[in-house]
């Protein structure tokens, strides 16, 4: 049986996959923070512009969550992303390149609302996929 924590952190890959952007006010705490490798992405104002701004360079993405685990109140998911960039990725004008990129993210939840998350993917290996 799937816990309520585990659900919440899956709803997070349903905005990309979904492309449900406003569920991010639904699923993220007021005082949510969010590290995703080297920068801090604090409220769900913020949230939604840093994932708007994935989704315009690659609309297509997709996650594919291959495990989750829950341990000491928080959920890890592994998972892998895939897409193509068709859009403008973070100021790299689009390539039409397809990505395939892999990453774990650890969620904290409390009261149905994801709280802080650590998210840490191969953001070189991407980088150089786009590039290539």
């Amino acid at each position: 049986m799937t816990s309520d924590a585990v659900k919440t952190a899956m709803q997070f890959y349903e905005v990309y996959n979904d492309k449900k952007i406003d569920l991010l006010d639904d699923i993220l705490a007021d005082g949510y923070v969010g590290h995703v490798n080297a920068h801090d992405i604090v409220g769900a104002a913020s949230a939604k512009g840093f994932i708007g701004g994935f989704v315009e360079g690659i609309p297509d993405a997709f996650y594919d969550v291959h495990e989750t685990f829950e341990a000491d109140g928080k959920v890890i998911c592994r998972w892998t992303c895939t897409g193509t960039q068709t859009g403008n990725f973070y100021g790299m004008p689009p390539s039409g390149k397809s990505i395939n990129v892999n990453g774990i993210t650890i969620f904290s939840v409390s009261a149905g609302k994801i709280d802080e998350l650590w998210n840490v993917w191969d953001q070189y290996s991407l980088v150089e996929q786009l590039k290539a």
